[in-house]
């Protein structure tokens, strides 16, 4: 499993600094149009956003739902230097190990 920190992070920007909305862009980058996605991928992706949504300050992922992560913020392009800590956080996601009881 793989551990992500949903927490909030201040960037700069022209009116001061804000709040980067780490849940919004994790949803985001689920759906985005670069993706191409059909249907079927849509719908098991929408459950894992809704995961993301209703997780509180961080959210531990199976392998395969990281990996949808991991695979689209490789292939969308346009980041900017705001992006970094976002990339950052799923790319080096702590591996987690669970043990069954």
């Amino acid at each position: 499993m793989r551990k992500i920190n949903l927490e909030n992070y201040m960037i700069e920007s022209n009116n001061g600094l804000l709040p980067y909305d780490i849940k919004s862009s994790l949803i985001g980058i689920l759906f985005h149009p670069d993706l191409k996605l059909g249907a079927v991928e849509l719908l098991l992706r929408n459950k894992l956003a809704n995961k993301i949504n209703d997780s509180e300050v961080e959210i531990l992922l199976e392998e395969t739902d990281y990996l949808k992560l991991k695979t689209a913020i490789e292939i969308i392009k346009g980041y900017v230097r705001n992006d970094v800590e976002f990339v950052e956080r799923i790319l080096n996601a702590e591996e987690i190990e669970v043990v069954e009881r």
